[in-house]
């Protein structure tokens, strides 16, 4: 039966294509495209300032639940799609070539990463969307809203959208992390109808009582008090990509994207595959969640994965 749950999609190498998947909704770094039927509730998400900012892609796959990647040209920007997709784990996806790539050489460049289960589909929105539908969200074992964006609403007060990894109610009592402030759910809604609940996947507006836009800005998770953690230090293992040719060290200066969350990050300790690292404001995560740790200025911008303790 299919999923009727809202589904978030990452669209990367053709920009354009999200136009015919969707109507166009909020602009930031990236740009939201968002598309409603009997059968399915999608957001299509275009990291609309990549390549230039490597964090407008992080962030969209950092919210995606599934990912279509348009083949139009060999080139660097598919190259680092490969690495982020495959170092954070994507095991479903859908694969659209232009006419003039050659398949053979995309196929052999993926084999042995997580894009080899992914489906080659056709160009057409008509294939696509049956194929969303029949997505399963997979279950994030910690419930959380990751925010990215909160503004003041005269006469509701604090709003903040973003995308639900759990199922949330009207007078919740959350935390805004990786603050300690509390934060309870007025009202909810999800593509502009009030509800009275939110499930994984939905793409949410919740007001909130009890906290400023200061305390609820982007990259800030929302979850029940003492579900996620927060901290400056941060421990766990870590998964070089193949790719970056430098060695990784302690007292190198890099960044991590972690969620919506983008910090400048000191290695402090680095054996075999344990890494410790001192960020330069605190950082929210649930357990199991994925840091990409990234070299912004580098030849080659995505040093690896980290999975925090």
């Amino acid at each position: 039966m299919p999923n009727m749950a809202n589904i978030n999609v990452a669209v990367l190498g053709d920009p354009e294509f999200a136009k015919e998947l969707g109507k166009k909704g909020s602009v930031t770094d990236f740009t939201i495209y968002n598309y409603k039927s009997d059968q399915l509730t999608a957001a299509f998400m275009v990291p609309t300032s990549y390549p230039d900012k490597l964090q407008s892609l992080t962030h969209v796959l950092m919210m995606a639940d599934t990912v279509i990647l348009v083949v139009k040209a060999l080139n660097k920007e598919i190259g680092e799609f490969i690495i982020a997709l495959d170092l954070l784990g994507f095991q479903k996806g859908l694969i659209i070539f232009d006419e003039y790539v050659e398949k053979d050489k995309f196929i052999s460049l993926v084999k042995g990463t997580a894009l080899e289960s992914f489906i080659i589909v056709d160009k057409a929105p008509a294939e696509i969307y049956p194929r969303l539908a029949a997505y399963e969200i997979p279950k994030s074992p910690v419930e959380y809203v990751m925010v990215d964006a909160a503004f003041d609403v005269k006469s509701v007060g604090t709003v903040v959208l973003g995308v639900s990894r759990g199922n949330f109610a009207v007078h919740d009592e959350l935390q805004s992390y990786p603050e300690e402030k509390k934060a309870g759910v007025r009202s909810i809604q999800v593509h502009d109808k009030d509800v009275r609940n939110a499930v994984p996947g939905d793409r949410v507006g919740f007001s909130l009582k009890g906290v400023n836009v200061e305390d609820v800005e982007r990259g800030h998770m929302l979850a029940k008090p003492g579900a996620l953690q927060a901290s400056d230090m941060l421990t766990g293992s870590f998964k070089k990509s193949k790719y970056f040719s430098e060695q990784v060290s302690a007292g190198m200066k890099m960044f991590i994207a972690a969620g919506l969350q983008y910090r400048q990050v000191d290695i402090v300790e680095i054996e075999g595959d344990s890494i410790t690292l001192k960020a330069d404001r605190k950082v929210a995560f649930a357990k199991g969640s994925h840091f990409l740790l990234l070299k912004p200025d580098g030849k080659m911008r995505i040093a690896g994965v980290m999975t925090p303790q």
